[in-house]
């Protein structure tokens, strides 16, 4: 049988030495070696085994073979690719996909807020910014001007929440459409906590009136949007699927 290997050590100072599939293996230049150039370390060799699993013959592999076997192996690896992409978009759809990258987009690089404040003036922050403030509960700060907390575990389920519409393709079950409503309850119960851990922490006037001022922008309503359009898909996926299982189970009643 033959098995693909590569030359660890050539025979200039005795037995050659090369490594196939883990295991290492000695072999002579007058013997096993069968290739016309003498064995030099780091080739690509063809390695064949008898019954006992000890060398008979060894060949190097040309630089064009392997040429052509890496251009096959990268041209089989973009096909998985296209039939992967093929399959995701034929399962979820083009517009779910393109609505989940511009959500992301929406909250890593959109303004989602901005407040009025005497000193540095308008503060703005996108959604990403104010997971990182509600984790570390310091909006003071961000009022100010300062800091940059990170998102911690409100990141993490915020990415749960995106692959939320995508939960069907690796759960085929009916209930994984309701991962499509995680978007939009993530937006609305961050809005409620920020908003609720904006009036229990700031208690002076100016950040009263700051908070007065305090108003959403496009990345805020474009998340909403998007949210609504992830829930409306699921909603209709979950109403249309029971129809379709008793359209099926009575034609065959009918046709009795």
């Amino acid at each position: 049988m033959k098995r693909r290997g590569k030359v660890l050590r050539d025979t200039t100072t005795g037995q050659g030495l090369l490594i196939v599939e883990g295991q290492q293996y000695r072999f002579s230049r007058t013997g096993e070696w069968k290739s016309e150039c003498a064995p030099r370390s780091g080739q690509v060799v063809d390695v064949e085994l008898d019954s006992q699993g000890k060398v008979c013959g060894v060949t190097v592999v040309p630089d064009s073979q392997l040429a052509m076997e890496y251009v096959e192996t990268q041209t089989a690896s973009k096909q998985t690719g296209r039939n992967l992409a093929s399959t995701v978009i034929a399962r979820i759809g083009l517009p779910s996909l393109a609505a989940a990258g511009l959500l992301a987009a929406a909250w890593f690089f959109l303004i989602s807020a901005s407040v009025e404040v005497p000193f540095p003036g308008r503060l703005e922050f996108t959604f990403w910014q104010m997971l990182g403030f509600l984790n570390s509960g310091k909006f003071s700060e961000s009022f100010d001007g300062t800091g940059g907390p990170t998102s911690g575990l409100y990141g993490c389920v915020a990415i749960i929440a995106l692959a939320g519409p995508f939960v069907q393709l690796v759960w085929k079950d009916r209930r994984a459409l309701f991962g499509g409503f995680l978007p939009l309850l993530f937006i609305v119960a961050v809005g409620i906590a920020i908003r609720a851990n904006i009036h229990g922490e700031i208690r002076d006037q100016s950040h009263l009136d700051s908070l007065k001022s305090l108003s959403p922008g496009l990345g805020a309503y474009l998340s909403m949007l998007i949210g609504l359009y992830f829930a409306f898909v699921s909603a209709r996926g979950l109403a249309a699927r029971p129809r379709v299982a008793k359209t099926l189970t009575a034609k065959p009643s009918k046709a009795a």
